[in-house]
């Protein structure tokens, strides 16, 4: 009898906790909530204007971004060796009624592009005060882009990719503000 007791009790407790626990749409509703009142701007990014440069293994890696203006930001990234200049990329930041939006192109040096069709499009999916994180909606090699504003003159850019033998791959560089 005592244990007829005890498991109704359990039951009578667990399904408590079952009522009382927030359904995942409640969950996503109030996760909506939370992104929608912390949604980013384009003017969050406008630290990034700017030169810097960073080391990708024995290679330099560069970049220059303009400040926000009307809507967009540009940037300018070079990889380069001690001999050669290894990829040139150009990307912008744009601010839709869907949230900011990163495009970018890789090209050879005679400016010819590596994408067959279209610039990478990555969409910004969350953001805190120091890190930006960008998604790709496409299943391509880029999965996503993070960026994490360290301090001033510091940021982390981490991107994880499929490498040509479709295996992932993650590149990160620390980018220092050229002064």
């Amino acid at each position: 009898m005592a244990y007829s007791q005890l498991a109704r009790k359990l039951h009578i407790l667990s399904l408590s906790v079952f009522l009382a626990w927030p359904s995942p749409a409640v969950l996503r509703a109030q996760e909506a909530t939370v992104s929608a009142s912390h949604r980013a701007a384009l003017a969050d990014f406008s630290w990034l204007a700017g030169r810097w440069e960073g080391k990708l293994g024995p290679m330099t890696a560069e970049q220059d971004w303009m400040a926000p203006k009307n809507g967009t930001m540009q940037g300018f990234f070079r990889l380069t060796d001690a001999e050669k200049t290894i990829v040139i990329e150009l990307f912008t930041l744009r601010e839709t009624p869907e949230g900011i939006v990163m495009y970018f192109r890789h090209f050879s040096t005679e400016l010819k592009p590596w994408e067959e069709k279209e610039a990478y499009h990555l969409n910004l999916t969350k953001s805190d005060a120091t890190s930006f994180r960008f998604d790709n909606p496409v299943v391509n090699q880029l999965k996503d882009a993070i960026l994490t504003h360290a301090d001033a003159d510091t940021y982390v850019s981490h991107g994880d990719i499929t490498d040509a033998d479709g295996k992932p791959k993650a590149i990160e560089v620390t980018y220092h503000r050229v002064k």
